[in-house]
């Protein structure tokens, strides 16, 4: 009995799987993220993370092997496992995709800094976007004017 009971529960769980696997590809097919445009509202920020920080200073090696200018590193090898593990970092740098209609000191395109667990997922097409308050922008990062 415990034998059917088990092929019966894995029967289910294929299933399931099956009409959830349709369901998600009927409705996410026929839309092209170059079709629609992502705004967020009122002071909303639509960022996406840099893999790496494109401002931290490059990191140099002396002839004993200590690595100097290293802020954090994205990943390290563990002393408890030794294996590679990924650095989680509390503030990242990340593009500005696009702003709220009640945004005033941020633009398009603009790098900012702000605290990563803040930010919340925008699940379209994994595009890796995340909106965040304009208020919780911590600073931006823009090229300095040439003053002539």
């Amino acid at each position: 009995m415990k034998d059917v009971l088990m092929d019966y529960g894995n029967v289910n769980d294929k299933l399931m799987n099956k009409i959830a696997e349709n369901l998600t590809k009927h409705y996410t097919e026929n839309i092209k993220t170059e079709e629609v445009s992502i705004v967020p509202c009122n002071m909303g920020v639509l960022i996406k993370f840099y893999e790496d920080n494109p401002y931290r200073a490059m990191l140099s090696t002396t002839k004993s092997g200590l690595i100097i200018g290293a802020q954090s590193t994205q990943r390290y090898k563990s002393n408890e496992t030794g294996e590679m593990e990924e650095n989680d970092e509390f503030v990242a740098c990340a593009e500005v995709i696009a702003i709220g209609p009640k945004c005033e000191n941020v633009k398009v395109g603009e790098d900012v800094f702000v605290i990563k667990h803040i930010a919340n997922p925008v699940p379209i097409r994994k595009q890796g976007f995340y909106v965040i308050s304009e208020s919780n922008i911590l600073c931006r990062v823009f090229p300095k004017e040439s003053k002539d």
